[in-house]
This record gives structure tokens, C-alpha cells and sequence, in this order.
């Protein structure tokens, strides 16, 4: 069952190619939450968050979008020249991982060194998934400098979007 209305994502970063798709809402939509603090023990290589994963279903015969958006509360500990990331990526059933759009790598800085901790957002989409079961999740990532980089009180929630065919 659809719901009414036209859903429709374009982001852009600076030095960035602009990303866009476009569908309609459906009434498929996963949310996970925690509401315990998870230490990122890995350094200079993406961890999974625990518990900030869905699987996904697509239809044979049909495609779909995913629309992820994470919410947490957030320390991030180290040198002010530092930052501690995350991403949303979706694997397939290959394993193939792919980070939904805007597609920034450890260029996005989710929280900085210095204040105490505070709320902070990532809202992401993909490109067209094709039939099949897939993994989102979310990934954290302590650069260089930081020291600690711990998340609470965190909220992920995924919805399948229809693709609109022009």
C-alpha cells in the first residue's frame, strides 16, 4: 500500500557531483533504535554500529530506493583538526557494499572534537536497488586523532521507496 504524495531527494556537496532520485512513499519502513552507549574500538577503518542494521526485501519484478536516516547522540574526542564519521551503506547478497548518496567517504564529519555530547544526523539514499535481499546499515569511523568516539541513544530508520519511472 502506497502512500499519497511524491517523494523526491536531491543533495549536493561542494566539489561534489549532485545526486537525485525520485519515487513515492511506500508503507514499507523499518526502524531500530539503542538506547545503550557503543565505543567505535577500530581505528582508521569503518565499524559496524551494532543494532543500526535492516535487511530489505525488493519484489522480483520491481525496484525500489532506500531512504536511511540515523540519529544519535554523539562524543567525539581527539584534536580539533580531527572528526569522527559515519555512513549508511546497503549490501547485497554478493556482499558487494556500496555507501548511499551523497556518496562522501570519510568526508563527513558527524561530530568534531570538543563540547560534551550532543545530537547529530545522516540522512542518505541509493541508487536503484534491483529485486533481491539487501543489508543497510551504519558505519563509524575514528580518524586519526581521535581518541574516542562513542554513540547513545540512537535511532536508525529505513523506508523502501518506489521508484518513479519517467
Amino acid at each position: 500500500m502506497a502512500l499519497a504524495g511524491v517523494f523526491a531527494l536531491t543533495a549536493t556537496v561542494a566539489n561534489a557531483v549532485p545526486s537525485s532520485q525520485a519515487g513515492t512513499l511506500t508503507s514499507t519502513q523499518f526502524f531500530t533504535g539503542e538506547s545503550e552507549p557503543w565505543t567505535a574500538q577500530t581505528f582508521g577503518a569503518w565499524g559496524n554500529i551494532p543494532t543500526a542494521l535492516v535487511t530489505v526485501n525488493v519484489p522480483a519484478g520491481t525496484t525500489r530506493l532506500v531512504n536511511a536516516r540515523f540519529t544519535a547522540e554523539s562524543l567525539c574526542v581527539g584534536t580539533a583538526s580531527a572528526w569522527c564519521s559515519v555512513r549508511i551503506v546497503v549490501t547485497n547478497s554478493a556482499g558487494t557494499i556500496t555507501e548511499l548518496q551523497p556518496v562522501t567517504s570519510t568526508d563527513y564529519r558527524f561530530d568534531t572534537p570538543g563540547g560534551a555530547e550532543e545530537a547529530h544526523a545522516l540522512e542518505r539514499f541509493s541508487t536503484v536497488l534491483l529485486p533481491g535481499s539487501y543489508t543497510v546499515r551504519v558505519q563509524a569511523l575514528r580518524m586519526t586523532g581521535i581518541t574516542q568516539f562513542t554513540l547513545d541513544d540512537y535511532a536508525f530508520t529505513v523506508g523502501l521507496v518506489e521508484r518513479l519511472v519517467p
